[in-house]
């Protein structure tokens, strides 16, 4: 077979982009977002009520505020500076009305950049365009907070007293804010996050945020379908929250533990709502163990006369992430990964196809695939027992891109007797 093109996971939250004005941070006791504590201005200029910074000393505040034209969908990041060293216990998130998603971000940088991954310069003094959301242009390293609805519970919650996500001193951090306005008038959203934070002294365990992302989506005309996958677990850990990510042809998604034979153990989520969807809330910790494994999958349902496949618009898109806060931190297990690393995501996760088609079959649809929707449909549409040796033969394409000719000869072998029963 010839090698297919090699694919381009994308684990971000990433939709389009938006101008708008200034916000900003403040430490405990105050903001700086031009708007009195605790005022958010409103949407559509009325008052709905921000959260109040924490007390000095015990956080900070960082809050960002911009301007979406009637009718459309946009996104908006701001850059940020921590001028301390934090370790947090909890986070409270709140934004106007019509938002889709407020996410906070860790990145690479020692200062504010003023240059993208792409070369172009951009205005960071400000809230600025966002255009495919922070990692598609930006160094983005950790996913550190946020929330899917405007009073929903934050990602990271319910953390012992002793248990906190560190942000050094320093850190560049991305606020992140995603508007889809479906109304007749431009609307000013802004957001708010706490970041509620204990003593280094008072810390005997380090928190994370884990985040699966599956691009593997294709949603026919008139058709129902879902992306299936599981990550392991690499370390024992345990959860704190938990909650999934999709767009308007969402259904709903539900998230198992297994065993390391696949066997399910029990329940871990459900939803049957594609907005503010719920947050599963482990207030005594939920303990999983080295060698199970999460199991996920995203339910959709397309009622219009195009194809739907994953992407950056929640508005003609979809997406299948699952997420939630974590302790002690374990790079490997909160990206699904090989490596760590947070631009490797997903690159331990094992995709699972809902259809009929066979590994061979399937690796050949790879390698004669014409378009994105060709190509994830090719993976969507395998059977479901051939899910482990199409992974091992993607991973190894994509490894070794134009030797994987010759380099994947194994994995191809593998496919070829892997049978679907």
């Amino acid at each position: 077979m010839t090698t297919p093109r090699l694919f381009a996971l994308l684990p971000c939250l990433v939709l389009a982009a938006c101008s708008s004005s200034s916000g900003g941070a403040a430490p405990g006791g105050g903001n700086d977002s031009g708007a009195p504590p605790g005022d958010d201005g409103g949407t559509d200029g009325s008052s709905s009520t921000l959260p109040a910074p924490p007390p000095a000393g015990q956080g900070v505040q960082y809050t960002m505020q911009g301007a979406i034209a009637a009718s459309s969908e946009d996104e908006q990041c701001k850059f940020v500076q921590t001028t301390e060293d934090m370790w947090v216990n909890h986070e409270e998130v709140r934004y106007t009305p019509g938002s889709h998603h407020f996410i906070l971000w860790n990145t690479s940088y020692t200062s504010i950049p003023t240059v993208n991954i792409q070369g172009a310069t951009v205005d960071t003094t400000q809230v600025f365009d966002c255009v495919g959301g922070p990692p598609a242009s930006w160094n983005t390293t950790q996913f550190v907070g946020g929330a899917q609805g405007a009073d929903a519970p934050p990602t990271l919650s319910d953390l012992p007293a002793d248990v906190a996500l560190h942000i050094p001193s320093g850190s560049v951090l991305m606020l992140d804010l995603h508007v889809l306005n479906t109304t007749m008038t431009a609307l000013n959203p802004m957001a708010a996050i706490n970041l509620d934070t204990i003593p280094q002294s008072q810390v005997t365990q380090e928190a994370g945020i884990y985040f699966f992302y599956n691009p593997f989506i294709v949603v026919p005309p008139n058709a129902s379908a879902k992306a299936h996958m599981s990550c392991p677990v690499t370390s024992n850990i345990t959860l704190t929250t938990a909650q999934t990510h999709m767009h308007k042809w969402g259904l709903g998604g539900v998230a198992n533990l297994e065993d390391s034979t696949g066997a399910v153990m029990h329940q871990l989520y459900t939803s049957s709502v594609w907005t503010d969807p719920p947050v599963t809330l482990w207030s005594a910790g939920l303990a999983l163990q080295t060698g199970q494994q999460i199991d996920y999958e995203c339910n959709y349902e397309n009622t219009g006369t195009t194809t739907i496949i994953q992407g950056f618009s929640a508005a003609t898109n979809e997406m299948c992430v699952f997420a939630g806060s974590y302790y002690p931190r374990d790079t490997k297990f909160e990206t699904c990964s090989t490596t760590g690393n947070w631009g490797d995501n997903s690159s331990a996760a094992t995709y699972i196809g809902s259809g009929m088609t066979s590994c061979q079959d399937s690796l050949t649809c790879i390698g004669s695939a014409k378009s994105d929707a060709d190509f994830f449909g090719c993976m969507v549409n395998s059977c479901p027992g051939a899910a482990v040796s199409l992974t091992a033969a993607l991973d190894c394409f994509s490894a070794n891109g134009n030797n994987a000719q010759n380099a994947c000869l194994t994995q191809e072998a593998q496919c070829l007797e892997t049978t679907c029963n």
